[in-house]
């Protein structure tokens, strides 16, 4: 039997529909349209049953996709899906945006953002949500949506934690909070370590405010591993050079995680440069030279075969 374990474990709310994943590699997934208000998650698992018949055949969707994998037919002859969220991922306003960056095109686009709190109160009462379940805020900029503050709130009197991806333009004192009860952690994208290529990469001036911000959260954080520091290596940032500016902000600002991740436009058409997969092996090695935690985020294992290539 064909399967994915997103399908049963995962719930992602897209501009327009939810689906089990957030489909970083620009295939055909599935899709169950909706556009606010409470959510009928009986509809839902009924469509999740088409889905996992649709995968037993000969089919387009999710083709090619490395999660899909094979399980013993006999233990999968059930009615329906078993499925508990352990993960939920808040994207419904991934073209609502404060940046401009040059690897993203959502921002150029428009669209109505529907509020999701109706729909994470549906989820609460049904009790499909995992007692730790893991919240994760991506789109688009999660602090500049007027929901923001009282959704976040929500989930946390729920006792879950969460996860916000934010450029850390505006400070959030929602954010802040969670920062220091430790109910929560940020991922910010600085993806440089100058003014200079923040604003050729990010598309606005905004690198002394995103300094600004991380040192409040830094201040206020119940520990620095509540933040994390990501830098995408594509053309624009895979100079060695930018490569140890970004990692002396990350000494400034006593931060120890940081994340590395490709340009998905790069990744799903032409595949990664060799001079971007050398920069990724230089901020590992660096990364673990000064001390710090390196994640690799939303890289595959073919190009972390690549990047071992360069580390002697």
């Amino acid at each position: 039997m064909r399967i994915c374990s997103f399908i049963t474990n995962d719930l992602n709310f897209e501009p327009a529909g939810i689906q089990p994943c957030c489909n970083v590699r620009a295939l055909r997934v599935p899709s169950f349209p909706f556009f606010g208000g409470p959510l009928n998650l009986s509809d839902y698992l009924r469509y999740l049953e088409n889905v996992i018949v649709e995968l037993q055949g000969h089919t387009s969707l999710c083709c090619n996709c490395p999660h899909l994998t094979e399980t013993d037919v006999r233990a999968a002859r059930t009615a329906a899906p078993e499925v508990l969220f352990r993960t939920v991922s808040l994207n419904m306003h991934r073209r609502r945006c404060n940046c401009k960056c040059v690897y993203c095109s959502l921002w150029r686009e428009k669209g109505p953002v529907y509020a999701v709190l109706p729909a994470l109160r549906s989820l609460f009462a049904s009790g499909m949500a995992a007692h730790n379940c893991f919240f994760s805020w991506g789109g688009g900029e999660p602090s500049i949506l007027p929901e923001f503050e009282e959704c976040a709130t929500a989930i946390r009197k729920e006792g879950y934690r969460q996860y916000i991806h934010t450029n850390a333009l505006r400070y959030s004192p929602t954010v802040a909070d969670l920062l220091q009860s430790g109910d929560g952690a940020v991922n910010v994208s600085l993806d440089s370590g100058t003014a200079e290529t923040y604003k050729k990469v990010k598309g606005v001036d905004g690198f002394g405010a995103v300094l600004r911000t991380l040192a409040r959260y830094r201040e206020r954080a119940q520990s620095p591993d509540c933040i994390h520091l990501k830098y995408i290596i594509f053309d624009t940032t895979n100079r060695v050079q930018e490569i140890r500016k970004f990692f002396r902000v990350c000494r400034d600002l006593n931060i120890r995680n940081v994340q590395f991740s490709f340009n998905f436009l790069e990744k799903n058409t032409g595949g990664i440069h060799k001079l971007s997969i050398a920069a990724a092996a230089f901020f590992l090695v660096t990364a673990h030279s000064l001390g710090m935690n390196a994640t690799p985020f939303f890289v595959d294992e073919a190009e972390l075969e690549r990047i071992k290539t360069f580390v002697v």
